[in-house]
């Protein structure tokens, strides 16, 4: 942990939920990790959405999202930083048809000409008590009557129905800096999926952050603690195949140890 103290995301606090070893290699140990084409392709999307409500009104069709799309993908296509490990031709023509076609779902969800983003891909933090909690926000708008709506862009898949509070746990963490930093609870805050596609919405109320507030106050307490003495623990889930540390996890090599000393071969 650097010399500006403790801050969490929501992407880190998710992390050190469902493994704190994780959230060591990435938070603690900056370890870079391949890019995969679910995670870019999400990136671009984004990237999409907000050039796309930064121009006028009129221009925001499916046609325009797709020439956006076109032009920012040219930019970064090279880039190693941005394009998906291994990807050859063939699967990035796969992978922007996938892109494509979450666009075009988008455009069944909301009509992007009748809308005004007050913020896009909005930066907000608030210290609470020894943590800094920050991240951004994709879209705010400020409705006539003062209250605010907060619009997250999902381009996985919905969850089940006994998921989906969970789903809301970044769009809650947001809620909560914004009641906090600004004394506004957004009216309302929303899920927009575009696999699916659908939409999920939420009202968040003064009971519902309180709740979430004091879950953030231990969390970060957790945290903490696991900095200060060190101790990381594992914890193995079906997630650990994809995981990017593997090879470098205490609890992998464990279990590599273990094969070693019996003589168990797996694979092909």
């Amino acid at each position: 942990m650097d010399e500006a103290g403790l801050r969490l995301s929501p992407s880190s606090v998710t992390d050190f939920k469902s493994c704190p070893q994780l959230f060591k290699f990435r938070k603690i140990d900056h370890l870079a990790e391949p890019v995969s084409g679910p995670a870019a392709r999400g990136s671009l999307i984004h990237a999409v959405l907000e050039r796309l409500f930064s121009e006028q009104a009129a221009s925001r069709t499916p046609d325009r999202a797709q020439e956006l799309l076109d032009a920012l993908w040219r930019q970064v296509r090279e880039d190693p930083e941005f394009r998906p490990s291994g990807m050859g031709m063939q699967e990035e023509a796969a992978w922007l048809k996938e892109a494509r076609t979450l666009l075009r779902n988008y455009f069944k969800l909301e009509d992007p000409r009748g809308l005004e983003a007050s913020e896009l891909e909005w930066w907000i933090e608030y210290d609470l008590s020894d943590v800094q909690l920050r991240g951004i926000i994709d879209r705010l708008e400020k409705r006539p009557d003062g209250t605010w709506v907060l619009t997250d862009y999902k381009t996985g898949r919905v969850p089940g129905e006994s998921r989906e509070l969970a789903a809301f746990f970044g769009l809650r963490f947001y809620a909560l800096v914004c009641w906090r930093a600004f004394g506004i609870i957004p009216k309302e805050i929303r899920l927009v999926y575009l696999a699916d596609p659908v939409v999920l919405t939420l009202n968040p109320n003064e009971r519902m952050l309180l709740a979430f507030e004091r879950q953030m106050r231990a969390l970060a307490k957790a945290v903490q603690r696991a900095v200060n003495t060190n101790d990381w623990r594992t914890r193995p889930s079906p997630y650990c195949m994809s995981c990017s540390f593997q090879s470098l996890c205490p609890a992998w090599a464990s279990v590599a140890s273990e094969q070693s000393e019996t003589g168990e071969v797996t694979g092909d």
